[in-house]
């Protein structure tokens, strides 16, 4: 099966691709395909903000939390990004802070690299 990498870099502001690229990493997951998500450039806001409930306009950072429940247990976030943004990730928050050649890594061993 081909391995799949998703790169988040949108932040809150513009969450509609954010939130069909989610929905896909569950479902190629329920499926068994190997899926990394990285999270880069503004896309690392979502490590910050709060469960919110469904219908609100940031409510995506319920189902970002819940990607380890579908197997989706290769969460790398540009520790680059959150250095730019000052901000550190949500205690909850599935996955690590990484360097860049980390993510140069898992985009390279990628079969397929989508981004939103």
């Amino acid at each position: 099966m081909k391995r799949v990498t998703l790169v988040l870099r949108h932040g809150p502001e513009s969450d509609l691709g954010v939130r069909e690229m989610i929905d896909m990493a569950m479902v190629l997951a329920t499926f068994e395909c190997p899926v990394t998500l990285v999270i880069q450039d503004a896309g690392v806001l979502w490590t910050t903000l709060p469960r919110f409930p469904e219908g609100h306009s940031h409510s995506i950072t319920g189902r970002l939390k819940s990607l380890p429940l579908y197997d989706v247990e290769t969460i790398l976030i540009s520790q680059e990004a959150l250095d730019a943004f000052a901000i550190q990730p949500a205690a909850s928050f599935p996955g690590h802070a990484v360097e860049p050649a980390t993510i140069e890594a898992a985009l390279s061993n990628a079969d397929v690299v989508l981004e939103a």
